[in-house]
């Protein structure tokens, strides 16, 4: 399930017009459907007010503003419920561009690694973020040159 700020599932979610955010959710609407090979909550907040609860979701995502530029930062191994936990966040954050990258490699490492039928928080609770983070950072992604800046000690 892919939740935004609107609360509603990606299958109804209305975004603002002329932000980058609008094929991002799409293509992370798809991703995620192609991902149904397992539960995966995935939680998009587009500000800091967190209405879409992105530091609770499996995979969390959280736009932010810089200089005039969307930048998402990213954390895994939220969750809710009885057993409730805070997302971590996995490093620097990323253009518009990388996202649907991002989120590709993320899932690349929960479906290498899971087993049998093991939800992504599943994964994640017994594997640790080490492993997504490194394959996220592993080699350097299209979209945008990354430079150094607060997000560098994530």
């Amino acid at each position: 399930m892919l939740k935004l700020a609107d609360g509603e599932t990606a299958d109804a979610v209305t975004v603002p017009a002329g932000k980058q955010i609008v094929p991002l959710a799409v293509w992370l609407a798809q991703k995620t459907t192609l991902a149904a090979r397992g539960d995966i909550e995935l939680n998009f907040s587009g500000c800091i007010n967190a209405c879409g609860h992105h530091h609770i979701g499996n995979i969390g995502i959280l736009g932010v503003d810089k200089d005039g530029s969307e930048w998402y930062q990213v954390s895994i191994g939220g969750k809710q419920g009885n057993d409730s936990a805070i997302g971590k966040i996995i490093g620097p954050s990323f253009s518009a561009g990388q996202m649907p990258e991002v989120i590709g490699r993320l899932l690349e490492v929960y479906v290498r690694e899971r087993q049998d039928e093991e939800r992504f928080i599943d994964t994640v609770d017994r594997i640790g973020i080490e492993p997504f983070k490194t394959h996220v950072y592993a080699t350097p992604i299209a979209g945008h040159t990354y430079q150094a800046g607060e997000d560098a000690h994530a």
